[in-house]
């Protein structure tokens, strides 16, 4: 498994897409979800993005969307911010089967699709966990194998930027324990880093874990030259300096 993509929901997909040209990002439009009553733009870096999604139509958003909907709306009324995470997996019904087998719920697996701006249509099968903090991550697959799926992101030739996806950070109560839950559902190992924070180092994105209230992520890090700082639609961009260290925008 691997880091597949985060979800940014914003008010307005316009706006979102401006601020974030603004800052220095390649973003694309991408297409509309009919089922869920939303559409959306991403910044790509290979099969790994950053997704801003914006709510087109409220009433098939609060029927798509179903009990996830009040948190939504509740973050978009804040003015956006981060939802959970989508984590890359081969076999969406197998890694459900393995969740559950370890006492981890996690709901069925659910078909999505996206119309895209050229008419053309993508589709996927995810499944979320269940009874988890906002953070939760959610398992995804596009209907290819992995290195398949990978494989054809190299040979597209859609814009890079001079920059990449180092980690994402989630502000909660207790780092130890929310890394730990995240690991034990990931199957992977926690990094403990002095009192105050905690790393669990998921393929393709670390996800760093900080002391605060908040309980949502709350910041992306970037690495390389030049990579942009700064806030859009409640979710922040930090950079790394010399040594690998957090510059905050």
């Amino acid at each position: 498994m691997q880091f597949d993509h985060l979800m940014h929901w914003v008010p307005d997909l316009d706006a979102a897409v401006r601020d974030y040209r603004a800052l220095g990002f390649t973003v694309q439009r991408a297409g509309q979800h009919p089922q869920f009553g939303t559409h959306n733009a991403g910044w790509r870096l290979d099969t790994r993005y950053i997704e801003l999604i914006a709510v087109r139509d409220e009433a098939a958003a609060r029927a798509g969307l179903g009990p996830d909907w009040p948190e939504i709306d509740a973050t978009l009324r804040a003015g956006g911010g981060a939802g959970g995470f989508g984590v890359l997996v081969a076999d969406v019904t197998a890694t459900v089967a393995n969740l559950r087998s370890r006492g981890v719920p996690v709901g069925d697996p659910q078909a999505g699709s996206i119309r895209r701006a050229d008419g053309s249509t993508g589709g996927w099968q995810a499944a979320s966990v269940q009874d988890g903090p906002r953070w939760a991550p959610f398992f995804i697959n596009y209907g290819l194998p992995i290195d398949e799926w990978t494989a054809r992101f190299k040979e597209q030739g859609f814009p890079r930027d001079p920059w990449a996806l180092q980690g994402v950070m989630v502000e909660v109560p207790d780092p130890w324990a929310g890394a730990s839950w995240l690991a034990e559902v990931l199957g992977l190992d926690v990094l403990r880093i002095g009192h105050d924070a905690a790393v669990v180092p998921l393929r393709g994105c670390a996800i760093t874990f900080a002391r605060s209230p908040a309980d949502r992520i709350t910041a992306v890090v970037l690495s390389g030259g030049g990579a942009p700082q700064g806030s859009v639609a409640g979710l922040r961009y930090l950079g790394t300096g010399a040594g690998g260290r957090r510059q905050a925008g």
